[in-house]
């Protein structure tokens, strides 16, 4: 590097200090006031005698809200801070007019940016570990969590700060830069929700829940640095963050050394990228569009306004963006062009080539079906065994396969697409194949016209003896105490405490169960006259209505002499 080259790049970093510096200082108060400031405060509260110590667990837990807008949005102040020179026009031209490699410049540009972040996270860790052990009190966290946290802090740091500059080479203007620099950060879990969210419009039983349901949150740094507090980062997960940066400095400097000068300004630096940003912020609303009527109004003229207004308000104002103008409308041609292959493509979709819409499965190839209302008991089967009412379950007999199937078959057929209003239930239908394949849909059926295929289903003994835990041989821990009580004050009126009397009764309640209608499991089908509480001799309960169609348990209690108890007012 000679003379000239090393004082320019003296001059740019002592520039960068006297303007940009006041970013390092916001970014250490702001994580003091995160992490030491409660520290300080347990202290001056702490007494002895109560033993008061917050019990944080994690750095995390001190203030996790906090933590995470400071780990989100300051480094993308602090890239917005070391790229700003090449939105304006006159520092852009007199930066690139000094003695300097384009490489050089901007590769001491991070270098200070990311020490902008890196100096006030390592002066913070010390001080909270001076905390942790100068106050001398019993803290839960230790020197080993506040290093975990400084470690995953920086990581999650850099990766923002190296998006962002890559963001800010793009673009020339700094609002954009800002915007879109958050925009790219939840960009792949925004896409996926809203792709995942419009394909049960046009693919029936599409189970989007399902998808939506994993790690898609993940994706998000920001929602990934909150969660931190319950689910550590893995080495795998450091190192992908780490090359990711990696990646993102590496296309910094090489877009920045094709960058053109008099770009400044502009909204978007590259002009092969103004069509991707216009057409992609109009397919993006377009979704948007398309999701929101066909969450309020379930009705195909509404779904189809909603895409088109959507995509139309998008695609005028990405026009004005990148025009900086708002006399746009003479754009039309592109807004044409756009919707013709939209029409295409949801054509296509609709058309269902590959037939996922009409596919079920023979009967010879299934080996169990799971017929419930959530998906997520599908992914985790071991949570059915939580409730004493499970909804959801996967049944094996050949009658109730033959019945899933029957109704999977006729929804297939008919394609109800019932009213917002109207008496509705979410059924999802999975099947385990023979050879270890799955497969999983999920519908909103209306219940009435269906009616006899829930019966048939739900009725079965199969399906009531793994819906109720107490039909289950071994489904629940003897029982200590059975309370009934008045459904309308909720006050106690019977109270069974004798082992003989409890195990009569529980044998009445047990054949109320066995007989209680389909209408009743569904709910709505009977009036309730109070509630039953049984007591387990592990000491958890469950409660069970009593119900007009309780027979065998209103003769019990009348042969009691209990039924005027829960009658009376």
């Amino acid at each position: 590097m000679s003379v000239k080259q090393w004082s320019a790049n003296r001059a740019m970093w002592g520039q960068n200090l006297r303007q940009i510096g006041w970013i390092a200082i916001i970014h250490w108060l702001l994580w003091l006031a995160a992490i030491v400031l409660p520290m300080a405060l347990a202290y001056s509260q702490y007494d002895p005698k109560v033993g008061n110590i917050p019990q944080w667990y994690s750095v995390y837990d001190i203030a996790n809200g906090m933590e995470a807008l400071c780990a989100w949005l300051v480094p993308i102040l602090a890239a917005a801070g070391v790229v700003r020179y090449m939105h304006e026009k006159r520092s852009a031209d007199f930066i690139h007019s000094l003695p300097i490699r384009r490489t050089e410049l901007l590769a001491g540009q991070m270098l200070i940016g990311w020490l902008f972040l890196a100096v006030p996270l390592v002066l913070t860790a010390l001080v909270a570990i001076g905390c942790l052990y100068g106050l001398d009190l019993p803290w839960p966290i230790g020197a080993g969590d506040v290093g975990r946290w400084l470690g995953e802090t920086l990581v999650v740091e850099t990766v923002i700060f190296a998006l962002g500059v890559m963001v800010g080479v793009l673009v020339g203007q700094s609002i954009v830069h800002i915007v879109l620099t958050n925009i790219a950060l939840f960009f792949p879990t925004g896409i996926m929700v809203l792709l995942f969210s419009n394909l049960p419009l046009w693919l029936y039983g599409f189970p989007d829940g399902y998808y939506l349901s994993g790690n898609l949150m993940d994706w998000a740094l920001p929602i990934r640095y909150a969660m931190l507090t319950d689910q550590a980062m893995s080495a795998g997960e450091i190192g992908m963050l780490l090359l990711l940066s990696l990646l993102f400095f590496s296309l910094s400097i090489w877009l920045y050394e094709r960058r053109p000068t008099e770009a400044a300004g502009q909204a978007l630096a590259f002009s092969v990228l103004r069509p991707l940003f216009v057409y992609g912020v109009a397919f993006c609303m377009c979704l948007t569009g398309g999701f929101y009527f066909g969450q309020v109004q379930r009705q195909w003229g509404w779904i189809i306004f909603g895409y088109v207004a959507f995509s139309l308000i998008g695609y005028a104002v990405a026009q004005m963006v990148v025009m900086k103008t708002w006399r746009v409308f003479h754009k039309w041609k592109g807004y044409i062009a756009f919707a013709a292959v939209m029409s295409v493509l949801f054509l296509t979709v609709r058309l269902d080539p590959v037939g996922y819409v009409r596919h079920v499965p023979n009967l010879s190839d299934i080996e169990k079906v799971y017929f419930g209302q959530s998906v997520m008991n599908w992914q985790n089967p071991n949570l059915m065994e939580r409730e004493f009412e499970a909804f959801d379950q996967f049944l094996r007999t050949k009658d109730n396969i033959k019945a899933v199937r029957a109704l999977h078959a006729q929804l297939v057929h008919d394609q109800p697409l019932p009213s917002r209003f109207g008496n509705v239930r979410p059924i999802v239908i999975g099947y385990v194949l023979k050879d270890g394949t799955r497969l999983l849909r999920r519908y909103e059926v209306p219940i009435e016209p269906y009616m006899l295929y829930f019966q048939r289903i739900m009725g079965s003994n199969e399906y009531k003896q793994q819906y109720y835990s107490l039909l289950r041989p071994s489904g629940y821990a003897p029982i200590r105490q059975v309370t009934i009580r008045n459904v309308e004050t909720g006050r106690a009126e019977v109270v069974l405490a004798e082992p003989k009397e409890i195990e009569s009764f529980v044998q009445a309640l047990k054949q109320d169960l066995w007989n209680e209608p389909v209408e009743d499991i569904i709910g709505g089908g009977s009036t309730w006259q109070g509630n039953i509480e049984l007591l387990q001799s592990d000491g958890d309960s469950f409660t069970v209505p009593l119900s007009s169609h309780s027979t065998h348990v209103r003769e019990w209690l009348q042969q009691q002499h209990h039924w005027e108890q829960i009658q009376k007012r």
